[in-house]
C-alpha cells in the first residue's frame, strides 16, 4: 500500500516545519519500510511524527478513494 502514498505531499509539509528551538528544518526521507525524519531534538522528532502520522493516514485515505473510484468506474 505504500506505493500508492504521495511521499511528496507528506515530504513537503514536514520539511516545511521549523524547530522553536532550533530554528532548524527537519529532513524527510523516503525508505523502502516508508520514511524517516531527521531532525535536530527528540522533542521536535516527536511533534513532527504525531503529524506525520495525520499526513500518512490523509494520503492514504486519498489513495484508497482514488482506488475506489477506478475499481467502480465503467
Amino acid at each position: 500500500m505504500s506505493d500508492f502514498l504521495d511521499y511528496s505531499v507528506i515530504k513537503r509539509k514536514i520539511e516545511s516545519e521549523v524547530c522553536i528551538e532550533h530554528n532548524v528544518p527537519p529532513q524527510f526521507i523516503k525508505t523502502t519500510k516508508g520514511f524517516q525524519i531527521n531532525c535536530c531534538c527528540e522533542e521536535f522528532k516527536k511533534i513532527l511524527l504525531e503529524k506525520a502520522q495525520k499526513y500518512v493516514a490523509e494520503q492514504t485515505k486519498l489513495a484508497v478513494d482514488k482506488m475506489l473510484k477506478k475499481a467502480f468506474k465503467r
